[in-house]
């Protein structure tokens, strides 16, 4: 797969003095993109999580529909729907993480599947009775995203439990596969189906689409973990943060990864400014999406042979011309290519800095190592949009996107040389 295919095969435990994983003594060679699917537990989860995130992005667009409808098209009401779907993970990320690494990973994430479903059917039974309340919907919204706090770490520490150390990187890029065709699928499919059915359909197609998710993880036999000593929380709390210290690779992972994304924040920030009609806003975005699968087909082939930090370093200095490009266009046709780009690109970033992390945490710690890189990634997008809002506000949306791309550059400059992990070798 990537760079050479250096991964560690999957056979029998190998015990190190800081990690488990699969391996075995057949010689390393490149993996075909769809090696994870033939395992079954990998392909029925993939299947019904396809199901369930289309149902989640069904479940957003809905939300902002009432609101909307609800409040008279207040923008502030509207807006609080994305924020009280980001606050909840942004507090409860790392907590998630340190109970993913003392409690069994498949049956924690179950238990936030259940969360998930149960805060569904009360947003269901919410539209139902027609309360048209704004502050009740926010507040059933934030509950719903307590349990994706608690699902996002347990979810990413389990592909190496299910398919191997070495399929990780085929297990991510699927995964990210998945979820962005949900991105594209799902608010296409809930424009279509409000009329027909109300936004009680949809908030009730996703809390059945959980059902799936749950009955896959409890069909799956998890392998055995090794028993660890008992440590306090809080002492387990800040071993994320105590390994970045020591591990100049993690942090390399977190800082580049950060600033990345704090500067990819202005594409959402900025876009709908850019392309105020309705429609064109949802064409120009849905190339994003189209962009990140198209980077799931040609990262393999791309990444093969190169270095982590040159994949890396390319897509970001690509991603900068592109903001700098769209600072000097206006087409909608122009607009769309440009946001293909910057999807293409972010595929690239995110799943280097995913599956960089996943070679070098070690088993005991890798549930906090990815709720805290989850965490920077998700505030760079929380505090650079508003950041980016304000320098456009100061001087003009092509402008912030100009300044953006420079920064960007001028980051790229300053971080080249921080190295990121590599594929461990068998």
């Amino acid at each position: 797969m990537p760079e050479k295919a250096s991964f560690i095969a999957c056979y029998g435990w190998h015990h190190t003095n800081k990690s488990w994983m699969h391996v075995t003594d057949s010689p390393d060679k490149p993996q075909s993109l769809w090696t994870p699917l033939k395992r079954p537990a990998f392909r029925n989860l993939m299947a019904a999580m396809a199901v369930s995130n289309t149902g989640y992005w069904m479940q957003t667009v809905a939300a902002a529909y009432l609101m909307r409808i609800w409040t008279n098209a207040d923008p502030f009401m509207v807006s609080l729907v994305q924020t009280s779907l980001f606050i909840p993970p942004a507090l409860l990320l790392l907590p998630a993480g340190t109970w993913v690494d003392m409690l069994d990973r498949r049956k924690f994430m179950m238990f936030s599947q259940c969360w998930m479903m149960l805060a569904s059917c009360a947003v269901t039974i919410l539209v139902l009775a027609d309360v048209q309340n704004g502050v009740a919907l926010l507040a059933l919204l934030a509950f719903f995203a307590i349990g994706f706090a608690l699902n996002t770490p347990s979810q990413s520490a389990i592909w190496a439990d299910l398919v191997g150390i070495k399929e990780v990187p085929q297990a991510v890029a699927i995964y990210s596969l998945t979820n962005n065709g949900a991105r594209i699928l799902g608010p296409s499919l809930a424009g279509a189906l409000i009329p027909a059915f109300g936004a009680v359909g949809i908030m009730a197609f996703n809390a059945l689409s959980y059902i799936g998710v749950i009955a896959a993880l409890y069909s799956w036999k998890a392998p055995t973990r090794p028993r660890t000593t008992p440590q306090p929380f809080l002492s387990l709390l800040f071993g994320a943060f105590r390994y970045a210290k020591t591990s100049a690779l993690f942090r390399a992972v977190l800082i580049r990864g950060g600033l990345f994304f704090t500067v990819s924040s202005i594409l959402l920030a900025l876009l709908p400014v850019k392309v105020p009609e309705a429609d064109d806003f949802g064409t120009v975005f849905s190339f994003m999406g189209l962009g990140a699968i198209s980077g799931v087909f040609c990262f393999p082939r791309l990444a093969l042979g190169r270095s982590r930090e040159v994949i890396v370093s390319w897509a970001v200095g690509i991603n900068a011309l592109a903001f700098i490009s769209m600072a000097l266009v206006s087409s909608i046709f122009a607009l769309g290519v440009l946001t293909f780009v910057v999807g293409f690109t972010w595929f690239f970033v995110m799943s280097s800095m995913q599956i960089g992390a996943q070679m070098i945490l070690p088993d005991e710690i890798r549930g906090r190592g990815l709720a805290l890189l989850n965490l920077v990634l998700m505030s760079g997008y929380a505090f650079g949009s508003p950041l980016w809002g304000t320098v456009a506000r100061l001087t003009s949306p092509n402008e912030a996107l100009l300044i953006a791309g420079s920064l960007s550059l001028i980051a790229l400059l300053l971080t080249f040389r921080m190295k990121l992990p590599q594929d461990k070798a068998g």
